[in-house]
């Protein structure tokens, strides 16, 4: 008798528990990751050893997730900052506004766009550094660029491998880096040499910005959104 109910209930009871597993499965891949966020710039300097970059900031007004996993949904996750979101350049620093819950797996495709904030009549995104011309004095370096910009990055593990892997137990950090050595790698020495000076609350300052130095700044505008990285690790 108990032979004949196992056979008859059998099918049944696999399937019960194939739901039961893939219920929790399902459930699991809900569950949140930790993941925190940090922009800054490359600090390092330029080849030939003329230009380095130390501070900046930018302002944006949203900051969007799109992920691909392995398994599970795909996630598409918004934030948004009507008054514009003031972020300050800095290699140690997270910016707790940008923190998010994202559903933990293994990410196939994971992928940071933003926008940059243009109401305030103010720059967008700024950066200062420092030029040093053949004769080995240096000038202050003030970029202002002033305009909205869309960035688009694709996220990389920081380990190099083609999965980026977000695990609710294990806080993930995301390394946002700009890259102004790149922007200004297309600036010529005489270019720099020839750049108009002005006063910057009392120092005499390369100041480039749509007004001042403006062929400078076009050449620049046009690479702004381009060599930016997103590293995702813990």
């Amino acid at each position: 008798m108990m032979n004949i109910l196992f056979k008859r209930y059998w099918p049944i009871l696999v399937l019960t528990i194939f739901v039961g597993l893939t219920s929790c499965k399902k459930s699991e891949l809900k569950k949140p990751a930790d993941v925190s966020v940090q922009m800054d710039i490359n600090r390092q300097p330029s080849t030939q050893g003329h230009l380095e970059f130390n501070s900046g900031y930018i302002r944006i007004t949203d900051f969007r997730v799109e992920g691909t996993r392995q398994e599970g949904a795909p996630v598409e996750m918004n934030k948004d900052f009507s008054q514009g979101l003031l972020i300050t350049f800095s290699p140690t620093i997270m910016v707790s506004e940008l923190n998010l819950d994202i559903p933990q797996g293994n990410y196939t495709d994971l992928d940071i766009s933003f926008d940059t904030f243009d109401d305030l009549g103010q720059p967008t995104i700024q950066v200062e550094g420092t030029y040093t011309n053949q004769s080995s004095q240096t000038f202050p370096v003030i970029f202002e660029f002033e305009s909205s910009e869309t960035f688009s990055i694709n996220g990389e593990s920081e380990t190099g491998e083609p999965i980026i892997v977000l695990d609710k137990n294990i806080p993930s950090n995301t390394f946002i880096q700009f890259d102004p050595q790149y922007w200004f790698d297309i600036v010529t020495i005489n270019m720099w040499d020839n750049a108009v000076m002005v006063d910057v609350q009392g120092t005499m300052t390369i100041l480039i910005n749509e007004s001042v130095n403006d062929a400078i700044y076009d050449l620049i505008a046009d690479r702004i959104d381009d060599a930016t990285e997103a590293t995702f690790g813990n």
